[in-house]
């Protein structure tokens, strides 16, 4: 491997031209991708949890709310590039996609460049290849998600680092680096590393030179943000102060794969997490904390439960390892699974993380079994180390396909160095090395892909995965008023698990807003007998122990009634004493639609509105 591994290798007018074909197929691919994401796709017009959250800050951003009002409780890089767009645009979403298609069809270039000037030609367009016709980074584009802007940041920094150079160039990675940390929060993990690195590259007068440079780029990112975090919120934050829910999110007792998961006070909407995780630390600490505070709270959290029980944490740690590189795309707020159903161009048999991940793997293998006779090995091994230690943040925080994408960017050179060394080892005219050095080609490919294709989850746990994105859509269905695709979907998902609580939740309060649209419409008896079936499912759920509060929370039709409060045996005081409500007490929207739907249920009973008209007092007066 080491004859071929660090040539420089100039191109050719030939690679140019075809280097310019495969962008341009890259981009068309990603294009029509988009195309038929818009045309088909029921989330496409309205994106959802963390898109919702992106592009709601994108259009303030372009609004001119630059500076905004809180601590960074996201990442905020993403949704300023989105401002960006939607500032030269207007709030149009086509326009964002097709620009995160022309980011995508970069990173396609800088893969290449990456792989090329590590490996030799041949790994370059292998993995070059492999990027623009991976088929999650097809679809990556059409989501409003940071790893289109994060991939080809990293493939630019990561090409850097595998180059040689001096001062300048740690100034660039720093840059980079700090860029980085405002994309993804792990990248604050590696940044001391990446400042030992400069340091240790050289050491003497010419590391110090590196390293001034390297933490110059990075003060030149992250110390504004660190300003404006201070101004507005009073924290010391170098980007967001969610570190420590991040942590603990994927490192505690009830979560033993460390995926992207729910906790029972959290509702999983971007704009309600923040309050939701600090109002859950404060009861837990007896106090009010800030911003800052329930950061250090959560992470104080996640490391007593890694005292308390290490063996547990241990195989949470190596789950986490096996999802991060295996075949399936773990889900979080898409699954890729599911998004490709409505997307024709992706129903064909897209390579994915099953061919790449193995091949990657196994590259990587090959390398490390070949390295010691290789001359100047510091490029391939400055990729194989930032590989390890980006891997590294993923297992210590959560695993999802969002999050392992990166890997891909790391791992295709490698899979290309392992094609080539493939090729080279069939055109060698000596044959007395095809036995040896072909088992070691072909002990390299069985490891990777034993790794990659183990499964981690049964077929059981993926179908619900499905279930879960069915589930979602059923919901927006809902809040849309697409009443009739939304009773249809839930039933269909009743029929599977006609105990879950929070699809009878759904199922009520689709009976609830049924049944006021036909009293409204003059249908008396339909609309009540609709209603005090809702009320009726919802009385019988809410007795469960097993009902999460957020469930209660997401269900506005059944907000008056999750406790019983509406049953003639419960006493009425208890009516503004809900656990939607005790949920999230700052939370108005809960409040109000509270007084909402119990005046709705009055009828012509006097007492009844006297006691909307005192929780609406007291709303009034409780709300910030």
């Amino acid at each position: 491997m080491g004859d071929v591994a660090h040539v420089s290798v100039a191109p050719r007018g030939w690679e140019r031209l075809a280097l310019a074909v495969l962008v341009a197929v890259a981009l068309a691919l990603r294009l029509v991708c988009v195309a038929q994401y818009e045309a088909h796709h029921p989330m496409a017009a309205h994106p959802v949890i963390d898109e919702a959250s992106y592009d709601a800050w994108g259009a303030r951003i372009a609004a001119g709310d630059w500076l905004g009002e809180e601590v960074f409780f996201q990442e905020p890089l993403y949704p300023y590039a989105l401002g960006a767009v939607y500032a030269l645009a207007g709030h149009d979403l086509t326009a964002a996609r097709a620009a995160q298609a022309a980011l995508g069809a970069l990173c396609v270039l800088l893969v290449f460049l990456l792989a090329r000037d590590a490996f030799g030609r041949a790994a370059g367009w292998v993995a070059g290849v492999g990027l623009a016709l991976y088929a999650p980074a097809v679809l990556l584009p059409c989501l409003l998600l940071k790893p289109n802007l994060f991939l080809p940041l990293l493939a630019g920094f990561a090409w850097l680092l595998a180059r040689r150079g001096g001062a300048r160039r740690w100034l660039a990675l720093g840059v980079l680096g700090g860029l980085g940390a405002l994309l993804r929060g792990n990248v604050l993990i590696l940044l001391p590393v990446f400042a030992a690195w400069a340091f240790l590259e050289a050491r003497g007068r010419a590391g110090l030179a590196r390293l001034a440079g390297f933490a110059l780029g990075v003060a030149l990112v992250l110390g504004p943000v660190l300003v404006r975090n201070q101004v507005v919120g009073g924290v010391f934050a170098l980007t967001t102060s969610g570190a420590g829910t991040n942590v603990y999110g994927g490192n505690n007792a009830e979560n033993p794969y460390g995926v992207a998961t729910e906790f029972p006070w959290v509702r999983g909407i971007p704009r309600y997490e923040a309050e939701d995780w600090r109002q859950e630390a404060q009861r837990r600490a007896g106090r009010e904390l800030d911003a800052g505070e329930v950061s250090s709270f959560w992470l104080r959290a996640a490391g007593r439960s890694a005292l308390a029980d290490p063996a547990l944490h241990a195989r949470i740690l190596w789950n986490k390892l096996r999802l991060a590189l295996g075949a399936y795309e773990v889900p979080d707020n898409h699954l890729w699974a599911w998004d490709r159903r409505f997307v024709p161009l992706l129903a064909a048999p897209w390579p994915g993380f099953a061919l790449w991940g193995s091949l990657g793997l196994a590259g990587l293998l090959l390398w490390l079994a070949s390295r010691g006779a290789a001359a100047g090995g510091a490029r391939p091994g400055a990729l194989a180390l930032l590989f390890v230690a980006y891997l590294g943040t993923i297992v210590l925080t959560v695993v999802s396909a969002r999050a392992r994408l990166p890997l891909v960017v790391l791992l295709l050179p490698f899979a290309g160095a392992w094609a080539s060394e493939l090729g080279a080892l069939l055109r060698r005219r000596d044959r007395s090395f095809l036995v040896t050095d072909g088992a070691l080609l072909a002990v390299a490919l069985a490891a990777g892909a034993l790794a990659v294709n183990v499964p981690v989850f049964d077929a059981a746990a993926r179908a619900k995965d499905l279930a879960e994105r069915d589930y979602n859509l059923a919901v927006q269905c809902v809040e849309e008023g697409r009443y009739a695709e939304a009773r249809a979907l839930s039933g269909a998902l009743l029929g599977t698990w006609p105990d879950s609580a929070r699809l009878r939740v759904l199922r009520a309060d689709l009976d609830w807003r049924e049944g006021t649209l036909a009293r409204e419409a003059g249908r008396e008896a339909e609309g009540r007998a609709r209603i005090e079936e809702a009320l009726a499912a919802l009385r019988e759920v809410s007795a469960r122990p097993e009902l999460a509060p957020r469930a209660s929370a997401r269900a506005p039709g059944a907000w008056p009634v999750t406790c019983s409060a509406a049953s003639a045996t419960r006493p009425r005081r208890r009516f503004f004493r809900p656990r939607a409500r005790e949920f999230a007490p700052r939370d108005p929207e809960l409040w109000w639609a509270h007084v909402e739907a119990r005046a709705a249920s009055c009828d012509g009973d006097a007492a009844c509105r006297a006691e909307v008209r005192a929780g609406a007092r007291g709303a009034a007066r409780r709300v910030p």
